[in-house]
């Protein structure tokens, strides 16, 4: 009996050892499984992504996307309306020629550990995850220089995690690939400024009127704590004189937190400190070469808006500049050109008729307000011509005129319509300019005067061009022209630049044209 119990105890016991090895193998094989798998998991998507990644990651198909443009299409797809971003407008500085303290502030407003971590940082991606739990969604991503570098450069599809995961393996790769200074020198030259262009030597030449070899502390910091958002501060393209005040309100207020950092991270001492912190940021807009008119305006702020924004960053993309982005409008190129040609050639004769017509004496009032020159420009808006000698004979009127680089004539054709508007002014509608009115007309003019000039034909080789009789008019107008509740043209004035009175003119009753403008087609298509 007990040598029964003795066998029944000693199996238990061999029972009990057996479920203990049973559980520990369960253990072991759960564990093995649940790292196993996603280390293989994670080791196929790397390659896989190194794979796709391999031909992009080369300097020469970088540099490809560093100067790509982002083209805006007239309604038949093919013809180039405008360019956003064109190379040109990307003026591409070598590290070594960035300002060091330009770098500092990138770094101080970015990625404080840039040159410590292997491309991501884990408390920022831990903080952005912890983040995306509580809302829900991805919102945050805790994105490196590295990674921001990795997402314009090869184009984030989603905003997903996955997304986010191919991204941190790009980045990877960049940092086997680069030196921390290369990829520093890729970010630089590509974040987006606005819609003359991108990168640092453009944000200087557009919001201070310098080079960026010539940036000071208080500039540097603005530039860099803006490259995520410069609408936002960007006081030259606020409609009002509330928002250009807040806009640059909160320049100051991201360029002190940059400053703030800065010396945190020892970047710059306090009295460099103390110095800066109390000085706003010291807007002076510049040129920039870029071919300006309301509807790449128009389509700017559309991109720009909350609408667009929502959209382009539910595709992962939150710099227009690098995004390879095509823009489709419903603008039609021969009647855009017509509505543009009309309105510059009519508004001067309008403004004769309803203001008369003095010869100008404030030379100012052309050269700075208005950007006219005694240059022949290659467009259809007048220039300033000097007159050097008028005869007023009926039988054979003409004002002989110079410019700087050319002379030409304006015989009694190129005078008429300025001399009919000018008359019917004086007399009313039914007046009809004729030869007879030259000698009184003429007195508007003396030799020496600077008087606005049309071309109306090209002067190639040794003749001479045609020229019109023109004026810079005060009196200001806009086109828009829809059909199928489509937006085929649309003109902002007489420069069509710098205002946009198809849709921003007010009159007692609001906007003549925004109720219309708004049924523009936007189209946009990534490479």
């Amino acid at each position: 009996m007990a040598t029964r119990k003795k066998q029944i105890t000693e199996q238990k016991r061999a029972f009990s050892r057996l479920r203990k090895i049973g559980k520990v193998k369960i253990a072991i094989i759960c564990l093995l499984v649940l790292i196993l798998i996603p280390s293989v998991s994670l080791v196929y998507f790397y390659r896989q992504v190194a794979k796709s990644t391999a031909s992009r990651i080369e300097r020469g198909a970088i540099n490809k996307v560093i100067f790509s443009e982002s083209p805006v299409y007239y309604d038949d797809g093919k013809t180039i309306l405008g360019v956003f971003f064109d190379k040109t407008h990307s003026k591409y500085m070598e590290y070594k020629d960035i300002p060091p303290i330009f770098v500092k502030a990138v770094i101080a407003s970015e990625d404080r550990h840039f040159f410590d971590h292997p491309g991501f940082d884990v408390k920022s991606i831990i903080r952005a995850f912890i983040a995306n739990i509580r809302y829900g969604k991805v919102i945050q991503g805790g994105s490196t220089l590295t990674q921001q570098t990795a997402k314009n450069i090869f184009k984030r599809e989603k905003r997903s995690y996955k997304a986010k995961l191919k991204e941190l393996v790009q980045a990877l790769l960049l940092e086997q690939k680069y030196t921390k200074e290369e990829i520093l020198e890729m970010y630089i030259n590509q974040f987006f400024v606005t819609g003359f262009g991108r990168g640092v030597q453009i944000a200087s030449q557009y919001f201070f009127d310098k080079e960026a070899e010539d940036l000071n502390l208080v500039e540097a910091a603005f530039i860099a704590g803006s490259v995520k958002g410069p609408y936002k501060y960007n006081p030259f393209i606020k409609r009002t004189e509330t928002a250009r005040l807040e806009a640059r309100q909160e320049a100051k207020r991201r360029k002190d937190y940059v400053l703030k950092n800065m010396l945190e991270m020892r970047f710059i001492t306090n009295e460099e400190y103390s110095e800066a912190i109390e000085k706003p940021v010291p807007f002076k807009e510049g040129k920039v070469t870029f071919g300006l008119n309301v509807i790449l305006d128009y389509i700017r702020d559309q991109l720009e808006s909350d609408y667009f924004k929502t959209v382009l960053n539910e595709q992962g993309v939150d710099n227009i500049a690098t995004s390879g982005i095509k823009i489709y409008t419903s603008i039609n190129k021969d009647i855009q050109e017509g509505a543009l040609k009309s309105i510059r050639r009519h508004l001067p004769f309008m403004d004769i008729k309803l203001s008369g017509y003095e010869s100008p004496v404030d030379e100012s009032e052309y050269f700075v307000p208005l950007e006219i020159s005694l240059k022949k420009p290659k467009g259809d808006l007048p220039f300033l011509s000097r007159i050097t000698q008028i005869n007023p004979d009926q039988h054979d009127p003409y004002i002989k005129v110079a410019w700087d680089d050319g002379e030409g004539v304006i015989d009694y054709n190129g005078m008429k319509d300025s001399g009919e508007a000018w008359l019917k002014g004086e007399l009313g509608n039914w007046a009809e300019f004729g030869k007879n009115h030259i000698p009184d007309f003429l007195k508007n003019f003396k030799s020496g005067d600077l008087v606005p000039v049309l071309s109306t034909n090209s002067g190639d080789g040794e003749t001479r061009p045609e020229l019109m009789l023109s004026k810079i008019p005060e009196l200001n107008g806009g086109i828009a022209v829809l059909q199928g509740g489509m937006i085929k043209a649309m003109v902002g004035g007489f420069y069509d630049r710098y205002f946009n009175r198809a849709v921003d003119a007010k009159r007692q009753l609001g906007s003549i044209f925004k109720p219309l403008v708004y049924t523009a087609a936007l189209q946009l298509k990534w490479n």
